[in-house]
C-alpha cells in the first residue's frame, strides 16, 4: 500500500522501510502522500497512529478505492483454477493476449508511454532509464506474442474438452537428501577420446 501511495522502498542490511520520495521536498505534497498512505491503511484495517501535523486535514477523506487493478485481473487466476473445460482456459488467456487491448499488450503501451515521458525529465541517466524501459516493452511484446500462439494452440482443441486437473507438485527433496548416483561413464569409441 506505501508503494501504491508513491512511497520509495529501502532495503538496507539489516532493516526494511518505506521513505517519501527525495526530490519531494514541498511540505504540501509530503502531508498530502503520507495522508493518502495513512488512509488506504485504514482503509484496509490497520491501525495506524500519525503525527497529527504530518497529514493534510484539508484533504478530502477517502472514497471507495475498490481494488486494484491487479487485484481485479486475479479474476483471471481464479478462472483458470476452477475452470472445468479448456474453453475456460483460453478465455482467461484470451483476455491476456488479445491484440489492440488485452491486458499484455496495454502493459507494453504504458512502460512505452512512460519511457517516453522519462526520456525528456533531463537527467544524464533518463535516456538510459527510458531505453532499459523500451527494451523491457520489447522483450515483453515478444513473450505476449508466444503466449497468444499458444493460447491459439489450446483454442484449437475441443473447447468442451476437459481441462487437466490442477495436481499439488511433489516435494522437492530435502537438502540433506543425497541425489542419485549418476550412472557410470561409458568409455567413448571415438578414436582420441
Amino acid at each position: 500500500m506505501l508503494h501504491r501511495a508513491g512511497f520509495v522502498p529501502v532495503v538496507l542490511f539489516r532493516e526494511r522501510f518505506h521513505r517519501l520520495p527525495s526530490a519531494m521536498t514541498d511540505l504540501v505534497e509530503q502531508r498530502q502522500m503520507v495522508t493518502r498512505a495513512v488512509d488506504m491503511l485504514q482503509a484496509e484495517g490497520f491501525d495506524v497512529s500519525c503525527d497529527p501535523g504530518l497529514l493534510d486535514p484539508s484533504l478530502p477523506p477517502p472514497g471507495d478505492q475498490g481494488l486494484s487493478l491487479g487485484d481485479r485481473l486475479g479474476h483471471l487466476t481464479e478462472s483458470t483454477q476452477s475452470a472445468a473445460r479448456t474453453g475456460e482456459v483460453v478465455a482467461a488467456l484470451s483476455e491476456l493476449t488479445a491484440p489492440g487491448d488485452g491486458v499484455l499488450q496495454r502493459l507494453v503501451e504504458s512502460l512505452d508511454t512512460t519511457a517516453d515521458w522519462w526520456e525528456g525529465l533531463g537527467e544524464p541517466a533518463d535516456p538510459h532509464y527510458a531505453n532499459r524501459l523500451r527494451y523491457i516493452a520489447q522483450k515483453l511484446d515478444s513473450y505476449a506474442l508466444d503466449i497468444r500462439s499458444m493460447r491459439g494452440e489450446m483454442a484449437d482443441r475441443h473447447p468442451g474438452s476437459p481441462a487437466s486437473r490442477h495436481t499439488t507438485p511433489a516435494a522437492l527433496p530435502s537438502a540433506s537428501a543425497a541425489p542419485p548416483p549418476l550412472p557410470p561413464a561409458r568409455p567413448s569409441s571415438a578414436p582420441g577420446r
